[in-house]
């Protein structure tokens, strides 16, 4: 850990650098809502943003070439940023960030900040984790997004979007927010239902609603853009360690000189849950302030920046997460290193801005740190080589692009899709895709602002023309689920224009969802099983691969019945065969329900009824005093069907 905090020493050093280059702000203006949706801008390792000091003198998004959120905002776009821990985990960052996009007090879990206080007391350092941070109520940084509230309980969610942008931290940051709204979290959930089977309620009282994971948290985003983003830890951190104690003298200096007018004022490392605070009056000197990280063994843990930013931790970090279909996905690269003739070594480019050159040449001439990188069950899942040393001088140009492992393709902007990580390299080194440093050139950066905005411009307008049924407006409220099938191919209309999505679904029509859903193409299947579904039904192929991989039975008589309509237990059997067959972990996320009307429930379906009930997939109808009913044989429409499709993992 000792080199670990001489790198984090090199990075301070360089933001304070930057810091003492005051730069005029551009004048202030009224929010514009010219854009469909906000748009939040998330800084990376020891970066700052609007609720800094230090954001006042020097904007982070633009630094020496002006203030860049103003200049957006002036240009009709809808922008903020966001502040969170310069060095704080990933975890805590997210949860910093939900704070201030709702308005909220900072809710880091229950079961984290238990786990990561007794990880520090079992390590015999006086470090904690207090579960709550800092308060943000009343100061929501955007409009109508999230929670909505009522006398302290969730009522319903806003049906409303944001667009994530994220520099170097800022870029898994960003992929874990968005992980955490879809997927939730099963310790802090667990940790709920444990408190409301003790004292009584729901356990949703007793979690975070960024823990949740139950409501479809994923259409709450409409992009990630991710600038030379850490995707897939850096090498940086194993590689460039030989420079740390002249930087932590430099740093000591400017502690000092920047000490008498309170360096906490002006920059803080929001670590008060950990008891790492200066308060007024404290009797710590500003010195004693910027070494409390090493002091204090932070860097012994692994709820940690630092961590998170290595290729191991990392790679623990994004285990499980997922590319979401309705998701735009947009991955900048940084690359100013060219081939070294004949080693497969990289040199930096000359113009590589010189606070990167040396760094930049240690990352492309490191063989020594190449390692072999394990998932959390021990299992090899990467390999960093020769590939890994192209680079921007702090970020590998390849973990830039995409999480390895996710849907990607080649950057198009003639071309913007939903549901896959779009990439690029770009001729810049790491702090070129915030500022324009030496020489300082404002209108290229604005240039390269505008253009970040112009991707998430033509997201909308795919997403305008995804959808050509004039029956489903877009406050419909399935046309984000219809959206997301139709855009993969699973769903088409009942015409060209039209979708009925209030007709009932047919059995044989859920099948094909299912089957398209899987990728089954019809040409492997040219015939089907069933004498009452003929070899030229559009369903023949997919009930023929529902009934091979035995998702579907059919009936005593040995029909299927394709045009019946399908009852809400048939569609929960069938979902919960496929779930098996697709290897696919339907994890339990509600309590379970006993329902009024469960005695009329099939005895072949009611363990699938019951697992989707706890799964979040299907669920029961409201009786108004508390109970619920399922309706085991009654019928689902057409985007009802669409919904319950979206939920399977």
């Amino acid at each position: 850990m000792k080199k670990l905090t001489k790198i984090l020493s090199i990075v301070l050093a360089l933001a304070l650098a930057f810091s003492l280059i005051v730069m005029p702000a551009s004048a202030s203006s009224a929010k514009n809502d010219g854009t469909k949706y906000q748009t939040v801008f998330i800084h990376g390792l020891l970066g700052f943003g609007y609720n800094d000091n230090i954001n006042n003198l020097l904007c982070y998004w633009g630094m020496t070439s002006g203030n860049m959120i103003d200049y957006l905002n002036a240009s009709g776009y809808d922008v903020v940023n966001a502040s969170v821990g310069p060095c704080s985990s990933c975890w805590d960052r997210c949860c910093e960030l939900y704070a201030q996009l709702t308005g909220t007090k900072t809710d880091y879990g229950a079961a984290h900040s238990s786990r990561v206080a007794a990880d520090y007391a079992n390590a015999a350092n006086n470090l904690k984790h207090d579960r709550y941070g800092m308060d943000y109520t009343g100061g929501a940084i955007v409009d109508n997004w999230g929670p909505i509230y009522k006398n302290g309980k969730v009522t319903g969610w806003y049906d409303n979007k944001l667009n994530l942008i994220g520099h170097s931290f800022g870029g898994p940051t960003s992929t874990m927010f968005l992980q955490l709204l879809a997927y939730g979290d099963a310790d802090e959930i667990a940790w709920g239902k444990q408190q409301a089977a003790k004292n009584g309620g729901d356990w949703h009282d007793y979690v975070s609603p960024l823990f949740w994971g139950d409501y479809d948290g994923e259409y709450l985003i409409n992009s990630v853009t991710s600038l030379a983003g850490v995707l897939n830890g850096t090498t940086f951190l194993s590689t460039c360690k030989d420079e740390g104690e002249i930087i932590m003298s430099i740093l000591t200096e400017l502690g000092n000189t920047i000490g008498r007018v309170g360096f906490s004022y002006i920059y803080d490392f929001q670590l008060e849950h950990f008891g790492m605070t200066k308060t007024p009056g404290a009797k710590i000197t500003d010195e004693e302030y910027c070494s409390l990280l090493k002091q204090s063994g932070f860097l012994d843990g692994y709820d940690n920046a630092l961590y998170d930013l290595s290729v191991q931790g990392c790679n623990e970090l994004k285990q499980g997460w997922v590319t979401y279909d309705n998701v735009y996905y947009f991955g900048f690269a940084g690359n100013k290193t060219f081939a070294e003739p004949g080693t497969g070594y990289r040199i930096p480019d000359p113009d590589i801005t010189i606070l990167f050159a040396a760094w930049s040449y240690d990352m492309g001439h490191d063989d020594y740190s190449f390692e072999q990188v394990k998932d959390i069950y021990g299992n090899n899942v990467m390999n960093t080589n020769k590939e890994w040393m192209a680079n921007d001088g702090m970020v590998n140009t390849i973990s830039a692009r995409y999480p390895i492992g996710a849907k990607n393709k080649p950057y198009d902007e003639n071309n913007i899709q939903p549901g896959v990580w779009q990439w690029q390299d770009q001729d810049y080194d790491h702090g070129q895709f915030i500022c324009r440093m030496l020489p300082f050139d404002t209108a290229a950066c604005r240039s390269y602002f505008r253009w970040i905005m112009k991707n998430i411009d033509a997201s909308y307008a795919d997403a305008a023309s995804a959808l050509p049924f004039k029956d489903v407006p877009a406050d419909f409220w399935a046309y984000n689920y219809i959206k997301t099938l139709y855009n993969k191919g699973v769903i088409n209309g009942t015409s060209a224009t039209t979708f009925d999505p209030n007709s009932p679904v047919t059995r044989g029509q859920f099948v094909k969802m299912l089957a398209l859903l899987n990728g089954v193409d019809a040409k492997d299947y040219s015939s089907c099983k069933f004498p009452d579904v003929s070899k030229s039904s559009v369903y023949a192929p997919y009930i023929q691969w529902a009934s091979k991989n035995g998702i579907v039975l059919g009936y005593d008589d040995g029909t299927f019945r394709p045009n019946e309509k399908i009852s809400r237990q048939q569609m929960a059997v069938m979902i919960c065969r496929y779930a098996d067959f697709a290897n696919i972990k339907l994890t339990a996320v509600n309590k379970a329900v006993k329902f009024t009307d469960e005695a009329n429930i099939s005895d072949y379906a009611l363990s699938s009824v019951k697992t989707l009930q706890k799964a979040g997939i299907l669920q029961g109808y409201a009786n108004g005093n508390g109970t619920y009913s399922f309706k085991p044989n009654g019928s689902s429409t057409r985007a009802e069907a669409c919904a319950v499709l979206c939920r399977i993992p």
